[in-house]
């Protein structure tokens, strides 16, 4: 496993609570649970944190993976970040289901990368049929950062699109630019709408 992954998994760790790490652990799929029983998760965080990046070297896991479980963490502590909404309307004679989660997954990555080179993208469906999308942004000289993305959170019932606020300004343009690309859509102004609220109303 590259030592930047390992770093990656390591800080997402130490930010989960104690009382939250299974749960989460859990949800990210990735560590079996026969590995999971190996760990003493009643010992010091850093021995546990020590051990968990092991079991990952052991099943080498990749930047996606760790994007995975940021992702998870994310979006057990939603609340804590500060989100704009977008409502998404079809431009004037278009035809385009705005709700086909396969062909918006596939066509926001691809128009993404090919707007901007060093920039990687991680998706997670959930159960509210939603997707999550985690956006590392780089620039042309230098990688990704991982420690500054961006989250989006699309629902596929609604003409809804929540975008984490980030201290990387300068992509706002473009990734507003990328969603009208994705499906020939157009972005209404922003509207006040919580997504937490939003969750509650589709589960």
């Amino acid at each position: 496993m590259d030592e930047t992954v390992a770093e990656f998994i390591k800080r997402t760790i130490l930010k989960i609570p104690m009382n939250e790490l299974t749960t989460i652990l859990k949800a990210w799929d990735f560590l079996s649970e026969n590995q999971l029983q190996t760990v003493n998760f009643r010992q010091r965080k850093e021995s546990v944190v020590q051990h968990l990046i092991h079991l990952c070297e052991e099943k080498r896991a990749s930047l996606n993976d760790a994007a995975l479980l940021d992702i998870i963490y994310t979006q057990f502590h939603q609340h804590q970040k500060v989100w704009d909404v977008f409502q998404m309307t079809k431009g004037p004679g278009e035809d385009v289901d705005l709700f086909d989660m396969k062909q918006f997954k596939n066509s926001f990555k691809k128009i993404l990368q090919r707007a901007l080179k060093n920039v990687t993208v991680s998706f997670r469906e959930t159960e509210e049929n939603a997707v999550w999308i985690r956006i590392a942004w780089g620039t042309q000289y230098t990688k990704p950062n991982q420690y500054k993305p961006t989250y989006v959170v699309y629902y596929s019932q609604t003409p809804y699109a929540f975008k984490s606020s980030s201290t990387l300004r300068r992509n706002t343009p473009l990734l507003g630019q990328e969603l009208e690309a994705t499906g020939k859509i157009y972005l209404q102004e922003e509207i006040t709408l919580d997504i937490t609220e939003m969750k509650k109303a589709y589960n």
